[in-house]
């Protein structure tokens, strides 16, 4: 069992070694055959799941995000990474579960708020990303992308003195004279 264990590091030691040169496939070789001897290894799973990504066969990398999955479905760092996969694809319905699923277990998450704001617009859940958008603009008050979600979202809910008055008091352009909007 010792061997095997020392074999194991030796072999991710390389793995790290070809991933920061950038040879994903010869690191994928030798991550499958780290999996031989233990097939639900999630560390290599992922990093296999990576290396796909990185060579852009989002296919062969979904697969294995999901197979990392199966074994730890509260590990932030896959649901993230899968998430991002989804995103790439143009798929924010793939991705908002996975990135709400993520924010649940660690609320800290800035860049999981902005996907999650960017996923709600992009599927016209305008209600939705108002109260998701309101909610996180009071942790984050100065994010550019909350602010700009928040914003859309009211225009398209059509509170637009609502979302005129937000906008001028985020980029000071509109003045407001009894309920006369006026462009300056």
């Amino acid at each position: 069992m010792k061997n095997l264990e020392d074999k194991k590091k030796i072999n991710l030691h390389k793995v790290t070694e070809l991933k920061n040169t950038g040879n994903f496939l010869e690191a994928i070789k030798i991550l499958k055959s780290v999996l031989v001897d233990e097939p639900n290894f999630t560390p290599g799973l992922n990093d296999i799941a990576n290396c796909y990504f990185q060579l852009n066969e989002l296919d062969h990398a979904e697969k294995y995000y999901l197979l990392s999955l199966k074994n730890e479905p509260l590990n932030i760092q896959i649901l993230n990474n899968l998430s991002l996969l989804y995103l790439r694809s143009k798929y924010p319905d793939k991705a908002l579960p996975i990135l709400k699923k993520s924010l649940d277990i660690k609320i800290d998450q800035l860049n999981i708020v902005e996907k999650i704001g960017y996923c709600l617009v992009e599927l016209n859940l305008y209600l939705e990303a108002n109260i998701f958008c309101k909610k996180f603009l009071e942790k984050y008050p100065k994010n550019n992308f909350l602010i700009s979600y928040y914003e859309k979202s009211l225009f398209k809910l059509g509170k637009n003195v609502e979302g005129l008055k937000f906008l001028q008091k985020n980029t000071g352009f509109i003045q407001f004279d009894d309920d006369v909007i006026k462009i300056v």
